[in-house]
């Protein structure tokens, strides 16, 4: 078992200086995986002195490291799915279990409380990333399960070694933990030899990223020039289903490139084709009535327009076009 551990210990960390030197994108996503190895490497070591009952300091810290492995998997999946997304300070926050750990066991040595914290944590990651992180392409979507699956296998795991634990089985006689451990170290052998060749779930995932982003480019650029030369938006009764209908694409691909690469909904980006046509035709027509200028623009209901041009604009329809009319006004004065 000890000869396990350390030899797991220095796969994951071979994996993790790997990740961490990648060159391929998203490179804030391979960092943060790569703290995760390292952090299991780690822990390899230390759950290797803990069955020797060895009395070293760096055991004690032990849980608290563990703690800092679920919010790090969060995170590496937000970078994942989200790559323009970058660290800030409110993501301190996700230290706050670890730092809570941290105090409790200043206060209290140990006890069942540890694993328990630590179960809870990897339990509570599997679910919040499932609910939170919205995945917009296939394949940051297949990603996204198998990291939630990822936290919620080692919750598992942690759980069957606890309740062995509690029969008062030495942990070097766990069933369960030895099956977890020759588990995770061939997990570690088949991570290491597939992503030296390129292949495995690492090279998918940033093979998807890749081809996801390529199509979702293409598929922006076919929305932009369809609505610059067809028009789509005159029509009142424009929707996304109409709208895929006429690229000849799938709705569900539509709405989440609008989401993704112009950051808005479907609606409010159609909106704003409008109202940057209404724009030029009140500059072109300073006097032109607003009930007619919608209607040319798309818009069946005065009250819509407001709204819709209030929402993009910032203001009204009078507002801007007094705003933007009255330095003609003076000169013309």
């Amino acid at each position: 078992m000890d000869a396990v551990l350390h030899t797991s210990a220095a796969l994951a960390a071979i994996i993790a200086i790997y990740l961490f030197g990648s060159p391929t994108e998203p490179r804030l996503a391979h960092r943060l995986l790569a703290a995760v190895f390292g952090l299991f490497a780690v822990q390899q070591i230390l759950t290797s002195l803990v069955l020797i009952d060895a009395a070293s300091a760096w055991v004690w810290w032990r849980p608290v490291l563990a703690m800092l492995m679920p919010p790090l998997i969060y995170l590496h999946l937000r970078a994942v799915t989200h790559p323009e997304t970058k660290l800030k300070w409110p993501d301190l926050a996700h230290l706050a279990a670890p730092a809570g750990l941290l105090l409790l066991r200043i206060v209290q040595t140990g006890g069942p409380y540890l694993d328990a914290a630590i179960i809870s944590s990897l339990g509570f990651y599997s679910v919040f990333a499932f609910l939170r992180i919205s995945a917009p392409t296939p394949g940051t979507r297949r990603w996204k399960l198998a990291i939630c699956g990822w936290l919620l296998a080692m919750a598992i795991a942690d759980l069957l070694v606890m309740v062995e634990l509690f029969d008062r089985t030495r942990l070097d006689q766990s069933r369960s933990l030895i099956v977890v451990i020759s588990g995770f170290f061939i997990f570690l052998i088949y991570f290491l030899l597939t992503s030296l060749h390129r292949t495995g779930p690492l090279s998918w995932i940033v093979t998807r990223i890749r081809r996801d982003s390529r199509s979702a480019d293409s598929v922006a650029s076919r929305l932009e020039q369809h609505m610059a030369a067809a028009r789509p938006w005159l029509d009142a009764d424009l929707t996304v289903a109409r709208l895929a209908r006429q690229l000849s694409l799938p709705q569900r691909v539509v709405s989440e490139t609008v989401n993704d690469r112009f950051g808005t909904s479907v609606s409010r980006w159609i909106n704003g084709w409008r109202i940057t046509e209404a724009q030029r035709l009140m500059a072109a027509a300073p006097e032109r009535p607003l009930v007619e200028l919608m209607l040319d623009c798309g818009f069946q209901t005065r009250s819509n327009f407001n709204k819709a041009f209030k929402d993009v604009a910032g203001e009204t329809p009078s507002a801007w076009r007094k705003r933007n009319s009255a330095p003609s006004s003076a000169q013309t004065a």
